[in-house]
């Protein structure tokens, strides 16, 4: 196995147990929108397993991916839901809940083939998420008094924004890298992905740890 494999396909999907193992031993001192982060990281860890397992045995794992999409933008939606508790981010994520599943849906059964890369979801996938944390973020940076700060709170927004950001153009152009590129570049572009992905949990594993610390 080669260091980029042992790094995609071991290294970054294992580092997912961090923020897991963190959650769980720390699960009663976590707020409501940390133990859905907890939970949304489990399924993801065992979806992640599964498609691994499909790869080795040389099984096209995309229709996964398109199913995976709408399950993580879900419970993205679902923890920013219990983050912002507002009447209005409950309006705004009851609506993309309902919609985003059809649109997904329609994608595959129409537009494109689940078993290529849902290139027409997944970026929106992204923009939603990017737009949310960015939300989030700004509206801590407004709060004039300290204490209402939640640090954790930003810690997990920061993950999502800096994984989002950074992936947005590959899950735009992965068709086209896909086809096109030679294996080296797509080597590098799948580490520099989940280069992003390992970052993000690190800043999920600080979020369950910042959060311990304050309660």
């Amino acid at each position: 196995m080669s260091l980029s494999n042992l790094y995609q396909s071991i290294i970054v999907p294992a580092s997912t147990l961090l923020p897991i193992i963190a959650g769980l031993i720390w699960y009663k001192k976590l707020s409501k929108p940390l133990h859905t982060l907890v939970a949304y990281l489990i399924i993801a860890l065992l979806i992640n397993i599964g498609g691994i397992i499909m790869a080795q045995l040389h099984k096209n794992n995309l229709p996964l991916l398109h199913f995976y999409t709408m399950f993580e933008l879900l419970a993205v939606m679902l923890y920013y839901r219990h983050a912002f508790n507002t009447k209005l981010a409950n309006k705004w994520t009851t609506v993309i809940m309902i919609l985003y599943p059809v649109y997904c849906i329609i994608n595959f059964t129409f537009f494109q083939s689940i078993y290529q890369f849902n290139t027409y979801t997944r970026p929106l996938e992204a923009i939603i998420i990017i737009v949310f944390s960015g939300i989030y973020l700004n509206s801590q940076n407004t709060f004039e008094n300290k204490k209402m700060i939640n640090n954790a709170g930003r810690w997990v927004a920061s993950g999502f924004l800096l994984y989002f950001c950074g992936s947005l153009f590959q899950f735009i152009f992965s068709n086209l890298i896909s086809h096109h590129a030679s294996k080296p570049i797509k080597m590098l572009i799948w580490n520099l992905h989940d280069t992003f992905v390992l970052i993000m949990y690190i800043c999920f594993f600080l979020a369950i740890k910042n959060e311990r610390g304050n309660r």
